[in-house]
């Protein structure tokens, strides 16, 4: 689906709870397209291969790419907001398929490397099984520069994980958040990493920007597109007024 420009979403099915059941977790993904040399694709939070409904999520994801006219054959990096499978887990599958560089925030890498070893049995025990994942770029707080006219602003925003990043794109106003927030509602902060404070602090920082798009991680009881300035000041307002006193 475009969105504005070169930039398009997949939202995973789950607005509805009878949805939620049915398609079970994934994360929605955004593609911007034609951004690198070569015509290739950047693809963020690339979801699952499989989830735990037995979805076929990389292969819904790639059906609704050739829609628009894209193959994921085409994609030249890779993107992750945060380290948690539901975003990340197709990540090295699309490698394979195209050749693609793989980035996540650096301070996930922790995390990661805590997944694989001490911390595994906690996160299994909460119903994550950690794929495999081999970050060719580790991404710090800053300016990205992607092409001669394409530049996006990294920035950090801990809580829902300790790594998770937000990627802003100031020249069309679109901020693609991950967990950090949703339509009324925000990522849970009860996860290894996770921080009620970091949360708020992040969400407070991120409405001081200039958005007019807000793109979610998970559709979670209505779209994962939040659009206009005034809806998205809206939201964060019933954010803090409904949310924040329970974190």
């Amino acid at each position: 689906m475009k969105l504005v420009n070169n930039f398009y979403a997949y939202l995973w099915p789950g607005v509805t709870m009878q949805e939620m059941m049915k398609y079970g977790n994934n994360c929605n993904s955004y593609l911007v397209a034609n951004a690198l040399p070569g015509n290739k694709h950047i693809l963020v939070d690339p979801g699952q291969v499989v989830n735990e409904t037995r979805q076929k999520c990389l292969d819904r994801l790639i059906s609704e790419m050739k829609k628009d006219g894209f193959r994921i054959e085409d994609v030249g990096l890779i993107i992750n907001t945060h380290a948690h499978p539901d975003h990340y887990g197709a990540s090295e599958e699309i490698r394979k398929m195209s050749g693609a560089q793989v980035a996540i925030g650096k301070e996930e890498n922790e995390f990661l490397q805590l997944a694989s070893g001490e911390m595994s049995q906690a996160l299994k025990s909460m119903g994550f099984e950690m794929p495999e994942i081999h970050p060719d770029l580790y991404l710090s707080e800053g300016e990205l520069r992607l092409g001669k006219d394409l530049v996006a602003q990294i920035i950090l925003i801990p809580g829902h994980s300790d790594g998770h990043i937000g990627i802003y794109w100031p020249e069309e106003k679109i901020f693609m958040g991950g967990d950090l927030v949703f339509d009324g509602s925000t990522g849970r902060v009860d996860i290894p990493g996770g921080s009620a404070e970091a949360l708020k602090a992040s969400i407070e920082r991120i409405a001081k920007l200039d958005i007019e798009y807000l793109l979610t991680g998970h559709q979670y009881g209505s779209p994962g597109i939040i659009k206009g300035k005034e809806q998205i000041k809206r939201n964060f307002e019933i954010i803090r007024r409904s949310i924040f006193p329970y974190l």
